[in-house]
């Protein structure tokens, strides 16, 4: 796992596997396809579902983010509340977003120890625009005032009422994987991860309900892939 194309090629290997596996079926005497047994359940938890019980707002919105892409979905949650602000005079708690964070955008949600640490600025090609080498940093947490970013890092949005989701099947894979790189055992590892989340990120057991969840409390939603 060298670099992003590696890590998230198997990634999405592992994803084929997976859905492979949950869509495969046996026969029975008769001839007649059975549906297998589902997978057991994960020990995961537990999980803060408080977020959903925070969407209070008039107006909603989630991302669905799944590519880092310079940071282009959280580019479109700052025109969001711009947009707001500027057309309708609304600002928080009468507007907020909900960025979901899945994929190869992971690296969104990660403090700059975790950066530093598993490299995630070589392996996902993240040049840090103050060196101009492979980032060691999260360049989308605090930035510099007058640096790109500045107005739609991670925490000018978390001012302005943005929640930032984390899917837990990421999570896992980045465990599995990261753990048979380095040795540690995947519980350790997990526990490393989880601690090196940036503050008031919420892990959810999987975007692809966190999604719907959300739209069902009223959140609009917007793909905000890259």
């Amino acid at each position: 796992m060298t670099d992003r194309r590696a890590f998230i090629g198997t990634l999405a290997l592992s994803g084929v596997a997976l859905a492979v596996g949950a869509c495969a079926s046996t026969t029975s005497a008769a001839g007649t396809p059975t549906p297998s047994p589902p997978p057991p359940v994960t020990k995961d938890g537990p999980w803060d579902n408080s977020w959903l019980d925070q969407l209070t707002a008039k107006h909603k919105q989630i991302f669905d983010i799944s590519a880092y892409a310079d940071g282009g979905g959280l580019f479109y949650a700052k025109n969001y509340f711009n947009a707001h602000r500027d057309g309708f005079g609304t600002v928080y708690p009468d507007v907020q977003a909900v960025l979901g964070i899945h994929g190869p955008a992971y690296p969104i949600v990660f403090s700059d120890a975790v950066w530093a640490q598993y490299h995630f600025g070589k392996r996902n090609k993240i040049k840090d625009p103050r060196t101009r080498t492979w980032a060691l940093r999260n360049v989308l947490w605090q930035p510099r005032e007058g640096e790109e970013m500045y107005e739609y890092s991670v925490n000018a949005l978390q001012a302005r009422g943005a929640k930032f989701i984390f899917c837990n099947n990421v999570l896992r894979f980045m465990t599995s994987s990261l753990a048979k790189e380095t040795g540690v055992t995947p519980e350790a590892m997990r526990a490393e991860l989880i601690g090196g989340l940036l503050p008031n990120v919420t892990v959810v057991p999987a975007m692809v309900v966190a999604l719907g969840m959300a739209q069902e409390r009223g959140c609009a939603y917007v793909y905000a892939g890259g």
